[in-house]
């Protein structure tokens, strides 16, 4: 047992060791719920489902978290046909003690068999369409609802008793006592079943009184026919019995228009509204299949886009390891401007993580004599008036530091930038000049240049 407040497992302690709790009238809850649940036990053995039921709630208002009570709850209600009750029943108790549970094996046999968790949902949907029959007074179309559910389930109780309801209020007794001997069969200390029998017995006896009364006439054969006659009764003559046939013709006629012509005008409309619910219920069924079709679907394209990205993912990281391996190759071969080209390309992102720290290293190796060659290129074509080479190259230096050589890379790259009349990338890195050296000749130049350059723009607009 666990203390109600801490959760620490006890012994037999009165009072908590870990937080002091008084455990005294806990454990009397505790005992009563245990009580209960044993005693709910041996009324659903002998199939008193309804007096288990009973139980196990009261079990339940001394002890939440008497999982094993609340586990007996959901097999009784799922024996008596309510497998939505059960589902519910289980799912609490799997949320007070998630491991070592009983529920959870329930729920998973549920869950494994989409067959059973289908035909759960489609009884509780029926069952609420039954009802709102009901309620419409379609009683007819009721019924056969009820017959196909019950077909499926034969122990849904609450199924028998509706059925069986609706047999009384139609005055066809036999039929419920019949359905609810079905109901009683499956849980014999149900009070609603006992309390519809008694209604139906009781009916029934009445009905009996009125066959005694009727006894009191006599009937005999005339010929084929049968004929029925009050027993005491004098001689009418002739003319008595003329208006007696007529009286007895045009009461025949009066109920065949008002008794059997409605009947059957009734029983077309019932018969229309079965046809129109049964093809309402195919054309349901074949929507729901659809749907599940098209989810399949859904989640079919789904895997194969995930697929195809994880291709585009692979094939990417493979391209940045290939680029790797040849940017070692040209380091180990000397060629520095292709390893730091090739370097400068590499998403580090698509690399393992031993891919990421050999380009680390790689590249600290790598960008030193990458720098040096690429500047001594690019001043090498700045002062042979190559500008554009000397872009080129000066671009790659200040790219990875801008500082270089004390800012003279980016002081000459702003130089070929502003020969090559390029005024917008020569203002910016003239900028960055004066930002990263003030106060330095490099930076006094590029002030100057810069104010060269925005009076040739201004004369340029007029």
């Amino acid at each position: 047992m666990e203390c109600y407040n801490c959760g620490v497992i006890l012994g037999r302690e009165k009072v908590c060791p870990n937080c002091g709790a008084d455990l005294r009238i806990y454990r009397k809850f505790v005992g009563i719920s245990n009580y209960l649940y044993n005693q709910a036990l041996a009324k659903a053995k002998t199939r008193d489902l309804s007096g288990a039921i009973g139980d196990l709630r009261l079990s339940l208002q001394y002890n939440k978290v008497n999982t094993n009570a609340r586990n007996l709850l959901g097999l009784i209600y799922y024996e008596m046909g309510e497998g939505v009750a059960a589902v519910r029943e289980w799912l609490i108790s799997k949320g007070y003690q998630a491991e070592e549970n009983r529920a959870s094996v329930y729920l998973e046999q549920t869950k494994k068999d989409p067959a059973e968790k289908e035909r759960i949902n489609q009884m509780a949907r029926k069952y609420n369409q039954v009802v709102a029959y009901c309620h419409q007074d379609s009683m007819d179309l009721a019924v056969i609802q009820l017959k196909k559910i019950l077909a499926g389930n034969a122990k849904f109780v609450k199924g028998w008793q509706l059925l069986a309801l609706i047999y009384i209020h139609d005055g066809e007794l036999e039929q419920a006592r019949k359905a609810l001997h079905k109901a009683e069969a499956i849980d014999v200390g149900n009070p609603t079943t006992a309390r519809y029998l008694k209604e139906v017995a009781e009916q029934l006896r009445r009905g009996a009184g009125k066959k005694a009364k009727k006894a009191q006439a006599v009937a005999y054969q005339n010929g084929n026919d049968t004929i029925i006659q009050p027993k005491f009764r004098g001689d009418i003559g002739f003319w008595g019995m003329a208006a007696n046939l007529l009286v007895g013709v045009a009461i025949g006629v009066a109920i065949t228009w008002y008794l059997v012509v409605p009947g059957v005008r009734k029983q077309a409309v019932s018969d229309a509204s079965v046809a129109v619910t049964e093809a309402n219920n195919t054309i349901a069924d074949k929507n729901n299949t659809i749907k599940s079709l098209e989810e399949q679907i859904d989640s079919l394209t789904g895997d194969v886009q995930n697929a195809q990205d994880d291709m585009k993912d692979r094939d990417a990281a493979i391209e940045a390891s290939e680029s790797l391996l040849t940017a070692y190759d040209a380091y180990i071969n000397e060629n520095i401007e292709l390893a730091g080209d090739t370097l400068e390309g590499i998403d580090e992102k698509l690399l393992s993580k031993n891919g990421r720290k050999i380009i680390k290293t790689l590249r600290e190796q790598v960008n030193n004599q990458y720098l040096t060659k690429a500047y001594e290129a690019g001043m090498s074509a700045y002062n042979s008036y190559k500008n554009e080479e000397a872009i080129e190259q000066l671009s790659k230096v200040v790219a990875m530091d801008e500082q270089y050589d004390n800012g003279n890379a980016l002081y000459n790259l702003a130089q070929a930038y502003r020969k090559t009349e390029d005024w917008e990338k020569a203002i910016e890195c003239y900028s960055k000049v004066v930002d990263l050296f003030p106060g330095s000749t490099l930076a006094y130049n590029a002030s100057r240049y810069v104010t060269q350059i925005e009076q040739i723009l201004d004369s340029q607009q007029q």
